[in-house]
Order: C-alpha cells, then sequence, then structure tokens
C-alpha cells in the first residue's frame, strides 16, 4: 500500500498492550488476540479530545467505544526509561536506564569524560537495555506471534541492542531520541541519526514524513504476515516531539484557534475536563509554574508580535497530533478491513508528559521566521507555557515528577469476549503494568520462565484486566506504594499522600513536597510542614525502593 492510499484512511499511534493476570484468568480468555501498541512521543495529557482537548483526535477516541480510559495512568517523566519499563515490565533502573544516555551525555563538559565513563558503568545505568529482561517481543514469540517494530527505539545503538536482536521479526527502527520529522532539513543541520531496518543501516526515502512513514511501513509489515499468525505490532511515533513540523495541510488546520493565549485554552480544558466527568466539579484550576521556573512571560506581558509567534507554533503542534490521530484511524480502517479489528487489544499512550523545555541542540541555519513555522526548514520548541496547557490539569511538564511529567493518556481497546464493561477507570497504572496484561493476554504462564532463568529481571507491575472487566475492581492491594526517580526527580506514593521533589537543576526543586492525593489531585498544595510523619514514612520507604533498585542520587554524582 502507497502513501497516497494510506493518507486516504486515517493515522495514529496504536499501543495496544494488556498487562499480566493470575493464571486462573488466562483460562477464560478464547484465542491469543493480536496486540498493537501505540506509543506516541511527547504528547501531554490533556492533548487529545477525549481528555479535554480542542485539538480533533476522532480516531484515537474510539477506542473508547470498546474499551477503557484508564485516567490515573503513570509513565516515566522521559522517552527511554518508559521504552524500557514498556519492554520489560521492570523498573528503568534494573534494565540499563537509569539515566538517559543523552543526559548522561551531556554532563560530560559538566563533570569530565572519566565521571561520565564511571557512571555509565554502574549497574542500571548503561544508557541502554540491557540482556538481563526478556522484552515483549522476546515472551511473544514464544507464543508463536509475529512480531513487528516501527518508529523510535531509543534503547541501544549496537547490533545486540537492536530490535532485530531483542525479538521482533521485522523492524524500522530510529534508534535515537529524536530526529526531524522530514528528510528535508535546515541548512548546516548537524544530522547524524541512525535508522536500522531489521538490523540494517538505511538511508531515509525521499519525500519522508515521519507518522506518514512509519505507519506505511506498519502496514507493510501487517502484509507480511502471510501465515496468518497473531501479531504484535508496537508503533513508536516520532510525533509531537520537538522540533515542531508538519506537512500541509495540517500547519494550517489550526489557524488563529490559539490566538487568546495560554491562559484562554488553559481554563477552557479544564472546563471541558469537568464537563467529561474526568475531574471533580470543584477542582481547583492549576496554578502557573512556568513563570515560576523558566522565568517565562505570561500572555498578558508579550508584545502583539509575540503573541502571533506563540500561537502560530501551538497551531502546527495541533496539526502535528491530529496528523497522529488520522494515521491512527489509518491503521484501524487497516484492521476493520482484514477483518482483525474486534480481535486486537490496542493500546494508545504517550511515553511522558509534554515537552516544556528550550534545548541548545545545535540547529544549523533553522529558519524560524514566523511564516516559516512548521516547515522542513524550521527547527522550534513549544515552551513551557503551551507544556503547562497540554498537561491540563496537572503543573509542570516532562523530566518532572510531579503529574504534569509522568501522568499520561492511556486508552485500551479490548476483544469483546473479553469485556463490555467500557469508559473511564480511575485505578491507578503504571506502564510497567502493560507486560504482564499482555502475557496473560497471550496465554503466557511468564512466571515459569523467570523460575527457570533466575537471572532475568522479573517484571513488577500488575495486570490491568481486573479493571477492564469491572471498573469497580482493584489493580494493586490496599498498601501498595509507587516510586518513581529519573535525573534527579523522585517521587514516592500511595492512594491518599505523594511525596515529590523535582529536579532542583531544572525546575528549581527545594527538597520533597506533600501532597494530599485524596483532596489535592492537582498538586496544587504543599502539605509537607503540616505532616512531617508523612513525609518520614515515604521518605523511609522511598529509600528503602532506591536501595533495593540501585538508584544513583544523579545530580549529587554529577556534582562530583
Amino acid at each position: 500500500m502507497t502513501l497516497k492510499k494510506l493518507s486516504q484512511l486515517s493515522f495514529g499511534l496504536i499501543l495496544s498492550s494488556t498487562i499480566i493476570v493470575p493464571s486462573y484468568a488466562a483460562n477464560q480468555i478464547k484465542a491469543p488476540p493480536n496486540i498493537m501498541i501505540i506509543l506516541a512521543d511527547d504528547l501531554g495529557f490533556s492533548d487529545i479530545s477525549a481528555y479535554g482537548s480542542e485539538i480533533k483526535t476522532p480516531h484515537i477516541d474510539s477506542l473508547l467505544t470498546q474499551g477503557k480510559m484508564l485516567f490515573n495512568f503513570h509513565a516515566s517523566s522521559m522517552c527511554s526509561p518508559t521504552r524500557a519499563q514498556l519492554m520489560t515490565g521492570a523498573d528503568n533502573h534494573l534494565v540499563g536506564l537509569g539515566a538517559m544516555y543523552e543526559t548522561s551525555k551531556r554532563q560530560e563538559k559538566l563533570v569530565g569524560a572519566d565521571s561520565l565513563r564511571a557512571l555509565l558503568k554502574i549497574d542500571g545505568y548503561s544508557g541502554h537495555l540491557t540482556q538481563n529482561a526478556y522484552t515483549l517481543a522476546e515472551m511473544l514469540k514464544q507464543k508463536d506471534y509475529y512480531t513487528f517494530m516501527v518508529g523510535k527505539w531509543h534503547l541501544g545503538f549496537e547490533a545486540n541492542q537492536n530490535p532485530k536482536a531483542r525479538g521482533f521479526d521485522q523492524s524500522y527502527a530510529l534508534l535515537d531520541g529524536f530526529d526531524l520529522h522530514f528528510k528535508e532539513q535546515p541548512k548546516n543541520y548537524p544530522r547524524n541519526t541512525q535508522y536500522t531496518e531489521n538490523g540494517q543501516k538505511v538511508s531515509l526515502p525521499d519525500h519522508y514524513y515521519s507518522t506518514d512513514f512509519f505507519t506505511q511501513k506498519a502496514v507493510e509489515y501487517l502484509d507480511k504476515n502471510t501465515q496468518n499468525k497473531p501479531f504484535f505490532a508496537y508503533l513508536a511515533y516520532t510525533a509531537p516531539h520537538w522540533p515542531i513540523q508538519a506537512p500541509a495541510p495540517y500547519r494550517d488546520m489550526y489557524k488563529g484557534k490559539y490566538d487568546q493565549g495560554y491562559d484562554a485554552i488553559r481554563k477552557a480544558r479544564f472546563e471541558r475536563q469537568k464537563k467529561l466527568g474526568l475531574i471533580p466539579v470543584n477542582a481547583v484550576f492549576p496554578e502557573e509554574r512556568g513563570n515560576q521556573a523558566l522565568s517565562t512571560k505570561g500572555w498578558d506581558q508579550l508584545t502583539s508580535a509575540e503573541r502571533k509567534y506563540e500561537a502560530r507554533k501551538m497551531e502546527v503542534y495541533a496539526g502535528m497530533v491530529t496528523q497522529l490521530d488520522d494515521r491512527v484511524g489509518d491503521v484501524i480502517h487497516y484492521l476493520k478491513k482484514h477483518h482483525q479489528y474486534d480481535n486486537t487489544v490496542i493500546v494508545f499512550m504517550s511515553d511522558n508528559g509534554a515537552e516544556g523545555g528550550d534545548h541548545n541542540f545545535p540547529m544549523g541555519e533553522a529558519d524560524n521566521s514566523l511564516q516559516n513555522i512548521g516547515n522542513a526548514t524550521s527547527y522550534v520548541y513549544m515552551g513551557p507555557r503551551w507544556a503547562e496547557v497540554s498537561s491540563t490539569p496537572f503543573t509542570y511538564w516532562k523530566s518532572a515528577a510531579a503529574e504534569g511529567g509522568v501522568r499520561v493518556p492511556f486508552l485500551v481497546k479490548y476483544p469483546s469476549h473479553l469485556s463490555k464493561d467500557y469508559g473511564i477507570n480511575n485505578n491507578f497504572g503504571t506502564v510497567r503494568d502493560i507486560f504482564p496484561t499482555l502475557m496473560e493476554l497471550a496465554g503466557i504462564q511468564h512466571n515459569q520462565l523467570y523460575t527457570v532463568d533466575s537471572k532475568k529481571i522479573q517484571p513488577s507491575g500488575y495486570s490491568l484486566i481486573p479493571a477492564f472487566k469491572n471498573n469497580a475492581a482493584r489493580i494493586r492491594p490496599v498498601n501498595y506504594y509507587e516510586f518513581k526517580e529519573l535525573h534527579g526527580s523522585r517521587y514516592a506514593k500511595n492512594d491518599e499522600w505523594k511525596l515529590v521533589e523535582n529536579s532542583p537543576s531544572k525546575f528549581n526543586g527545594h527538597g520533597w513536597e506533600l501532597y494530599h492525593l485524596k483532596q489535592d489531585f492537582n498538586e496544587q498544595h504543599n502539605v509537607a510542614l503540616q505532616h512531617p510523619e508523612v513525609v518520614k514514612i515515604l521518605n523511609d520507604k522511598y529509600l528503602s525502593y532506591a536501595d533495593k533498585n540501585g538508584v544513583v542520587d544523579f545530580e549529587q554524582y554529577n556534582k562530583k
């Protein structure tokens, strides 16, 4: 199928993965379902219309007609650590991604090459997915699944770290953490990204645009499943990650939509979330943290020219999201046309919160004029104030341990014979849960494999299937605690409380903050001083987690 034919459908990002359940539940599942995981890159929590956005995403939203929204679903705060947990079901510190390789590498000028090499030698901090855990693809191949992936891999550059070596029959992978979306590029842009197809280095084709091309490859690989095996498809799109670039007509689809500015759009999303029943009607509107963290201007402080420039960035970003949705629609159309849709589990999610930083990566002689924003020769970022909009109803964004950095949109569509209980679920879930869920759906008694090979790191997630079948069912024990850490941003939480610190170097963090989630779900009132006993309990539990999982104090290490 050609790109032209594909564009007549409607594309998106299908993240189809489910989580493991006890063995008794596996007996109730009729036949191994197809599994599709669609992973968006840096898509903010409220950037699809099902979550209150003004951005049109009808195809992604349609997954809810035969599935669930997990409104309280968490990933890591950045790219590759989430992907490592998705692929293995294990904590990222146990499988090589305690820190992103790029982030560690950028510290070299600050701490010296010797210190960097020492960090990369620490167990759990190699910067690539290690061999001490099974991947989803490796496990599913044991059940005779046909496996393929397209898009961003970001889990290693060496041959034994490639998707081909980690269980995928077919793969077209961007090995790096980001790239331009077009083949065309700004003048003198130092592009050295690596792509492989089935382990062999390849060059991008002419007329390349990332979202279109990865969808075309996904359909091509689906067509190669000539033996009609159940398939596992991992569609890891690079949109809407920076730079903000989109082909016509998507660049101009939202022209004028964002002229009212950050606060007006954010408030409109907040009110829609109330009307949709996603947040309490008495929820407190989140304060602006962008100004505090990065000294950015409010909309009323911008000149007329600055407002036009800022609005244009969001117009193009919204177009990228709708194009992603159209491509998801194309994949859905393909599955329905080939009578595979009903028996396909489709999971859609983002890898972290929206991007709010302005990075100092070389961009060559990019033309970032107002008229050129979104074209192949531009190189523009969203910035913190639009990232706050994407994070509604939360504060902060990607790389923070606050909800805006780690809570992500998550929709799952499942076969009707599994459950006909659809809608919104507020159970806490995490990206590690996807591995065990998928194992159970495929009928794989995965725990037996870990018993045989005790050196492999076991998944630490919980099956989501109870939540699929019954909205009132709990996924986790009542006394469960969850922990996350990346680059100095960290948290410890249970159902009632969250102890959180956002990276001091990135967010001017000043130590632990405490939020009473039962009364303050979007973290507006720090009550650490009022509840020192809760701070102590959660801090002690965090220290135990850090010790057990080999967590390094990243910021202190880089001060050496």
